[in-house]
Order: structure tokens, then C-alpha cells, then sequence
């Protein structure tokens, strides 16, 4: 009777097991599908946060050369209808009928350019503050709602074991490593996201219950205090806290704030301002001032103030599933084809899709255009590579089955 027993427990056993062990993998592909998407996302963001802050540079370079253009017609118009007003006075006192009709017609038109002038240059202006205005509102909204990405850093804090405590890094393949817990996955989720991922995986095998808050580390993120906000070629773009008792310049900011991707371009750093309900816009040349050559002093910062800083003019960007992502500097007579610009980067990671790499490059006024690669033929048959011009975007998706 006993051993029969014994017989029926095994197979129910052998029976319950392997739907336990199916439920357990399908919980694992579940979980390593989430991650994976996650990241994507975080990486998309990133991509998308790039393409936002060039095309705000780009809008801004317009609007300036504009600006100027609509600057210099005024001051030509002013002073040509200045000279045709002499040259009326002139004709009224020799009375010479012909000379007075066209130096009459002369002042009438370059006033009436004058007018248009200015009327240009309001509407450029006007455009110049709402562009400012809008990034400011756009890094202000982002500010508390950003998903963590790879290469920032978050704070953590753990009521029950304050030995897990402290500033981590996101590594590139969007994990931190928390002693005794391992790897934990952050990149794409938000700050809750992030609180709950270490929150469970420090209930697996560390903590019985875990209390888990996640912060970014004190001088970045928004809050009550005073902020400048950072965008572009930052390390840690998004809000920047301005620490106590100091009085921030665009160096010690840079410094400060984690520095700067190796792309940035340092000779056309911006700042946007709005005083009075005007917007300012001021290109700084932080390289001349840190080489010595620029500005005798440095330029003070005002909370609210934004810092853009451009990639590097020359380059181009290598996102997705390589081992670095980021920028790439062409150098001079630099013929980089779209395999070369992805071994620069260190390669293809793990599940990489070669054979669906693509090029978006800009076609103008804001448009993007594919052109696909396939390096998997490239490698195989030898045909020939894509050579990639400036600012072009290398795109190496991730294959659609990963795991």
C-alpha cells in the first residue's frame, strides 16, 4: 500500500514538474523579452533626444542667420533713405522737378523697406523666443518624467540594509551591479520601474522585504530647487540642480555635470535664456575659453538657463545593437563606410541583425531617408559598403528572435 503510494506521489510529481519547469521558462522569456524591449526603448529615447536638440539647432541656425540678414537690411535701409532725404533737400533747393520726383520716389521706398525690415525681424524674433520657450517647456516636462538610459547614474536607497546603498551606473547594456544581488536591468524604465525591478530582485535571495527608493544623484533632476537644463552632447543631459553656495559658469557646469560625450563640439556651445519675456540666444566658444584664447572670464549661468552643446559637425552616429554606441568623428579626406563605422564601435553585440542594418541621413528641412545595408552580405559576397556622409545616423537593429 505504502509503496504504491510512493508510486502514485512520483508520477504526480514527474507529471507537476515539467509544467513547473514550462511556466518557470516561459516566466523567464517573458521577463528577458520585457528587458530586452525596455532597453530598445531607452535607446529609441536617446536617438529621439538627440534628434530633437539637432533639430532645434538646426531651427536655430536658420533663425539666427535670418536674424542677422534682416539686422543688416535695416541699417542698410536706414542709412540709404537718410542719404535720399539729403539728396531730396538738395534737389528742393535747385528746384529741378525731375531730380526732386526721384529722390522723392527713393526716400518713399527705401522707408517702405525699412518697415518690411522690421516687421521681418519681429516675426524672427518672435520665432526665436517661441522655439527657446518651447524647448524650456519640453526639458521642464521631461525633467520628472525620463526614462533612465544607458551611461546616467541613479541613487539608491534601501531601508532594511543600508549596505546596498549608494550612487550606481548604468552600465551600457542598461544593467546596474548591485553587490550580492548581480545585475539589475534599468535602462527604459522609469524611476517606479527602477524601484520595483531592485525591489524584487533584492527579494529574491537578499531580503525578506525590501523598501526601495531610486533617485537620481543630488545635483541632477528636478525639484524645488533651482535647475539649468542640459541638452545635447551631455553624459547626463536633462535637469542639472545648481549646488549650493556656488555660482555656475557654462565650464564649471560642464564639469559639474558628468561632462560631455566624446562627439561634442565645444566652439559652439549655446545658451538660451528668456529674460522679460525675451528669448537670448548666445553662442559661447567654450573651447577658446578653456585653451585660453577667448573670453577673459567665464559666462555666468541663471537658473532656467539652458546649455545646448552640438556633436561635433563632422560626424556621425552609431546606435543600436554594437558594443559603443555613440559618435564618431569623420576626419578629414575620412572615407568611413557604414562596417567600418560599426567595428569603430566596437562591433555587433550579441543579437545584433545584420543583415537589417540602415543609414538614416538627412535630406533637408528635416526629413530622414533609409538606405538599408546588409553587412551579412557585405561579409559574405563581398559587395561593396555604403561610405557615410556627416551627421549620418548607422541604425543596427536587434534580430526579431533574441533568446
Amino acid at each position: 500500500m505504502i509503496l504504491n503510494l510512493c508510486r502514485i506521489s512520483v508520477l504526480l510529481l514527474l507529471a507537476y514538474l515539467p509544467g513547473q519547469i514550462a511556466r518557470a521558462q516561459t516566466r523567464e522569456v517573458d521577463g528577458q523579452r520585457r528587458q530586452k524591449e525596455e532597453f530598445q526603448q531607452a535607446q529609441e529615447s536617446a536617438s529621439k533626444k538627440k534628434l530633437e536638440v539637432e533639430s532645434v539647432q538646426r531651427r536655430l541656425d536658420g533663425l539666427t542667420d535670418e536674424k542677422e540678414i534682416w539686422r543688416r537690411e535695416i541699417v542698410t535701409a536706414k542709412a540709404k533713405a537718410s542719404l535720399a532725404r539729403e539728396k531730396l533737400t538738395q534737389a528742393n533747393i535747385t528746384g529741378v522737378r525731375d531730380d526732386i520726383e526721384k529722390w522723392r520716389m527713393e526716400v518713399s521706398n527705401w522707408e517702405v523697406r525699412n518697415k518690411s525690415a522690421v516687421l521681418e525681424l519681429e516675426r524672427v524674433e518672435a520665432e526665436i523666443h517661441n522655439t527657446v520657450e518651447s524647448m524650456h517647456s519640453t526639458l521642464k516636462g521631461k525633467a520628472e518624467s525620463d526614462l533612465i538610459l544607458p551611461g546616467e547614474s541613479v541613487e539608491i536607497y534601501v531601508t532594511e540594509d543600508e549596505s546596498f546603498n549608494g550612487v550606481y551606473q548604468v552600465r551600457r547594456g542598461g544593467y546596474i551591479l548591485v553587490p550580492r544581488a548581480g545585475r539589475i536591468a534599468l535602462a527604459g524604465k522609469d524611476l517606479a520601474g527602477a524601484e520595483n525591478a531592485i525591489k524584487e530582485a533584492l527579494q529574491v535571495n537578499q531580503l525578506k522585504q525590501a523598501t526601495v527608493l531610486v533617485e537620481r544623484p543630488t545635483g541632477t533632476g528636478p525639484g524645488t530647487e533651482a535647475v539649468i537644463y542640459l541638452a545635447g552632447e551631455f553624459t547626463q543631459p536633462g535637469a542639472w540642480k545648481i549646488p549650493r553656495d556656488i555660482s555656475p559658469t557654462i565650464v564649471t557646469t560642464i564639469l559639474r555635470s558628468g561632462g560631455l560625450t566624446p562627439g561634442a563640439d565645444l566652439t559652439k556651445v549655446r545658451l538660451l535664456r528668456l529674460v522679460g519675456g525675451e528669448a537670448l540666444v548666445e553662442e559661447v566658444n567654450v573651447q577658446a575659453i578653456l585653451n585660453g584664447t577667448g573670453l577673459p572670464s567665464d559666462v555666468n549661468l541663471q537658473a532656467g538657463d539652458i546649455v545646448m552643446v552640438p556633436a561635433f559637425a563632422n560626424s556621425v552616429y552609431v546606435t543600436g545593437n554594437v558594443m559603443k554606441p555613440g559618435p564618431l568623428k569623420l576626419l578629414p579626406d575620412d572615407e568611413l563606410t557604414v562596417y567600418s563605422a560599426v567595428l569603430r564601435s566596437g562591433g555587433f553585440s550579441r543579437f545584433a541583425n545584420r543583415n537589417g542594418v540602415y543609414v538614416l541621413r538627412d535630406t533637408g528641412n528635416g526629413g530622414k531617408k533609409k538606405i538599408p545595408v546588409s553587412i551579412k552580405d557585405l561579409q559574405e559576397s563581398g559587395g561593396a559598403d555604403l561610405i557615410l556622409k556627416s551627421k549620418d545616423i548607422v541604425v543596427v537593429p536587434e534580430k526579431f528572435f533574441s533568446f
